[in-house]
């Protein structure tokens, strides 16, 4: 696991900043909610320390290492996306091994065997071991969220990274699902950083909270302080 330090972090766009000097630290094993609504910053932010934006200014560090010219392979990060970004010509266990499978081709090539284990593992985990020959389309919303989620989960990142992850989910799912998310962080304690605009759902999940508002940070604080 690792931490995050965000210092003075800007992300312009010509004359427009969308991310005006954002200072952050998200402690080992925490779950950080941003929260804020379109347009505050929060996805570009999210995005910078992925490095799938780049930084106009300002410093990110995972784990002790200044990242702003790394790659994002080269951060050992976990991203889950609000449209799932499943393959759908592939089944539930491909899916999972997809990310093993591309490491195996690399210097860190896995067994099969093991493989098949972190796939077993990572379903039990997510109770979806029963859906592994299914391809998306057969699968319920909250079943492919899971797969999502267990295809970030079997890399075993120090970070992981989530951008809205349940807003296409129904009212009701969407509340089960939260429950599950926070067992399931209990379980891994894996640094997060989870961006949403739902207030219920940060309050639902969040170690703290910060509130943005037009790129800044408004308000830093514990979930229990808000209630």
């Amino acid at each position: 696991m690792a931490d995050i330090v965000l210092q003075g972090l800007v992300k312009s766009y010509g004359s427009s900043t969308v991310v005006n000097g954002v200072d952050l630290t998200v402690s080992d094993g925490e779950f950080l909610v941003l929260l804020g609504p379109s347009g505050c910053g929060k996805t570009t932010i999210l995005r910078m320390i992925a490095g799938l934006e780049k930084v106009t200014d300002g410093e990110i560090w995972i784990g002790g290492d200044l990242v702003n010219d790394e790659p994002p392979d080269r951060r050992n990060i976990g991203m889950v996306f609000q449209n799932y970004a499943l393959y759908p010509h592939m089944t539930v266990a491909g899916n999972l091994g997809f990310g093993l499978e591309a490491r195996r081709r690399g210097s860190r090539r896995a067994a099969r065997k093991e493989e098949r284990r972190l796939i077993k593992e990572t379903a039990e985990l997510l109770e979806i071991d029963h859906v592994l020959s299914r391809r998306p389309k057969e699968l319920s919303g909250g079943q492919r969220q899971r797969v999502a989620l267990g295809r970030a989960i079997i890399r075993q990142p120090a970070i992981f990274l989530m951008d809205e992850p349940l807003s296409n989910l129904d009212a009701s799912l969407r509340e089960r699902m939260r429950v599950e998310l926070a067992k399931l962080h209990e379980k891994l304690r894996i640094t997060t950083v989870y961006v949403t605009h739902d207030q219920s759902e940060a309050l639902t999940l969040a170690d703290r909270i910060v509130v943005l508002h037009e790129g800044r940070t408004h308000q830093v604080g514990t979930a229990s302080e808000w209630t």
